[in-house]
């Protein structure tokens, strides 16, 4: 990955730091042939989802570790709308931070759950411990800070420090929020327009609430709505009728 125009090494699944985005109907099953093809024990924990118990990746408790070079199956069922994601749960401070998690999106079966709105995107975000151009190491055997890492100095969306994308003036955009930070929390707003808060960790919530800003910890998600208004910069790259949204990730 590359932060600053300089190149990081880290880790992820299928090959992607921040690994595919699983996006499945409500009610539905899934089977992941996981295969461990990094330099140490793990698992995949499923967060959030209400499941089997055999599946949920957490090891010594429903699951022995996958050792290097080693397989494990997961059965995965949905049966709540909402936005979920995975991650490990051996040596969190260096698998997660180094890039392997994941976000899952289900899907609601009933079509009017959520609002109308005209797109849809998931925000991941998280933070990294950059000093003279080199990733602060952890510990080797054990934790060096705490079991599961340490506040970063280098705050990244969708694992980029420069991420941006485009909208249209008057659109909403339905974002799906994740943090996956080891320990930083964070308060993210939408400069120049508004934000309403439909829902978080299981599914929608039974009232909409118009906010400026939002508090979000490890681990914890967010489903905002958000309409751009007057007051965005124009873009230079899509013409007079686009704009650009500035995050604000710092606590």
């Amino acid at each position: 990955r590359t932060i600053g125009g300089r190149a990081y090494p880290g880790y992820g699944y299928n090959s992607e730091v921040g690994g595919p985005i699983l996006k499945v109907p409500q009610g539905s099953s899934v089977t992941v042939d996981f295969r461990n093809e990094i330099d140490m024990p793990t698992t995949v924990h499923w967060h959030g989802l209400r499941h089997a118990n055999k599946d949920d990746g957490v090891p010594g408790v429903t699951q022995p570790t996958v050792r290097p070079g080693g397989a494990h199956i997961y059965t995965l069922s949905f049966p709540d709308p909402g936005v979920y994601w995975y991650h490990p749960h051996v040596r969190e401070d260096i698998q997660q931070d180094g890039g392997m998690y994941g976000v899952i999106l289900v899907t609601p079966s009933d079509p009017g759950y959520f609002n109308a709105v005209d797109r849809e995107e998931v925000l991941v975000l998280d933070d990294l411990f950059i000093e003279d151009g080199l990733l602060v190491p952890f510990g080797k055997v054990n934790a060096s800070f705490t079991v599961m890492g340490r506040f970063g100095n280098t705050m990244l969306i969708n694992g980029r420090d420069d991420y941006r994308f485009d909208v249209r003036q008057g659109d909403v955009t339905r974002f799906y929020v994740v943090n996956v930070a080891n320990v930083r929390p964070f308060r993210f707003a939408f400069e120049g327009a508004r934000m309403k808060r439909v829902g978080g960790d299981l599914g929608k919530y039974t009232e909409d609430a118009y906010v400026d800003s939002i508090l979000i910890a490890p681990a914890e998600r967010a489903i905002v709505e958000v309409l751009y208004g007057a007051g965005l910069r124009v873009s230079e790259l899509c013409g007079l009728d686009c704009h650009d949204v500035d995050l604000d990730t710092g606590i």
